[in-house]
């Protein structure tokens, strides 16, 4: 193998890596912080899950992180909602409780703040939403988290958006260098290049599960993507 395909395999190993690991990080922090949310001591008073409950993935010490849920009142009679959220914190956990007004079929978006004062275990805001029933709709609850950064000057959602697509860089352009410094592509070589497409699709499909909420999901596809990774070290071993 001449030195010039050495130089593009290797950078296409580097740039591979950096994409799984980051993908790896955000889908973890997302789950993580959704499985701590769930076990936190908020306890659990409903059957019926809160599916439509979104917190950031992650936020800076110094912002104020947005919640969201989405509340529908399919019923032909106006309804109010009311929703009691509990926050995290260090001292007693605090309570917020929001009553909105849904018309017949109307469908509404509320949101509520959490800040640095809602951390608990130095970097985590958990959160619990419950919501009362109301019309047909029954008594629902939902847990997320997020990940707290001490990074001055910029947002969790800049930061989140900067790691996604460095992610999704290093994926493709390290699976398309992996291409061109492999052909002819055969032998263990082909191998590779399965096992980093199948790697990247379960990265790609950790992330989507983990930022829908998907916690279960989104530990059985780590799993898997970490068994992936110990394929992928060894042909690409073998390849090299």
């Amino acid at each position: 193998m001449s030195n010039h395909k050495k130089t593009i395999r290797n950078l296409a190993i580097f740039l591979f890596s950096v994409g799984v690991l980051l993908g790896m990080f955000l889908a973890g922090a997302a789950t993580w912080t959704d499985l701590e949310a769930t076990f936190y001591g908020f306890g659990k008073v409903a059957n019926d899950p809160l599916t439509t409950l979104r917190c950031p993935v992650l936020m800076t010490a110094t912002e104020t992180g947005i919640i969201r849920a989405t509340l529908s009142n399919p019923s032909e009679l106006s309804a109010e909602a009311k929703v009691r959220v509990y926050f995290s914190g260090p001292g007693p956990i605090r309570i917020v409780e929001t009553v909105t007004p849904l018309a017949a079929g109307e469908t509404k978006q509320v949101h509520w703040t959490a800040t640095s004062a809602d951390v608990d275990f130095r970097n985590l805001i958990l959160v619990k939403a419950l919501a009362f029933p109301y019309g047909n709709v029954p008594v629902r609850e939902g847990w997320c988290g997020i990940l707290v950064l001490n990074l001055p000057y910029l947002t969790g959602n800049q930061v989140f958006i900067f790691l996604l697509m460095l992610s999704l860089a290093g994926l493709l352009i390290g699976i398309g260098l992996w291409v061109i410094g492999g052909n002819p592509l055969k032998g263990k070589t082909l191998t590779a290049i399965h096992a980093m497409i199948w790697l990247a699709a379960f990265v790609l499909a950790d992330m989507a599960a983990s930022f829908m909420g998907l916690w279960l999901f989104g530990v059985i596809l780590f799993l898997l993507a970490i068994l992936l990774i110990a394929v992928i070290i060894a042909n690409v071993a073998l390849a090299s």
